[in-house]
């Protein structure tokens, strides 16, 4: 139990109680956030999955492909807000197709900034490696940005 000092009037708590807590409230957000961040991930995985799963039933897939992103756009965009342009939904729609498995590969804890730059990568082999590499070393996207950049030129 931490013990209260007094001064006069005033009560004053030590400093490494006060830390603690802190530490406390970071930990929680920091947690809060990764939780966020991994549900929102998943959300645009699961959409990519149905809009390939809607274009396969399409008769004329590319020109249905199109509308069924036009309209899915002006839909959520309207339910929801900014973040569901047409180019986006397309890239919820590569997310999917360029990691099927995500969910059963360590890179669950990478966010969507992460994966984005990561559907830039071409080559399968390398866009694996670095998926790895930044999960298992915890790179922040400007590392990665970073390491994909050097590579790259």
């Amino acid at each position: 139990m931490t013990k209260i000092m007094s001064t006069g009037n005033e009560t004053s708590l030590p400093g490494n109680f006060i830390q603690e807590i802190k530490q406390l409230v970071a930990r929680g957000r920091q947690e809060a956030y990764a939780a966020v961040n991994q549900a929102m991930v998943n959300a645009y995985w699961q959409i990519g999955r149905r809009i390939v799963e809607e274009e396969q039933n399409g008769s004329t897939r590319a020109n249905y492909g199109k509308q069924i992103l036009k309209q899915l756009s002006a839909a959520l965009t309207e339910e929801f807000g900014k973040g569901f342009s047409v180019q986006n939904l397309y890239y919820f729609r590569q997310f999917y197709l360029t990691f099927p498995e995500i969910f059963h590969t360590p890179c669950g804890i990478l966010t969507w900034s992460h994966y984005r730059r990561l559907l830039s990568v071409t080559d399968p082999q390398a866009r694996e490696w670095y998926a790895k590499e930044a999960a298992e070393q915890m790179w922040s996207y400007a590392t990665l940005n970073r390491n994909i950049q050097i590579h790259t030129k």
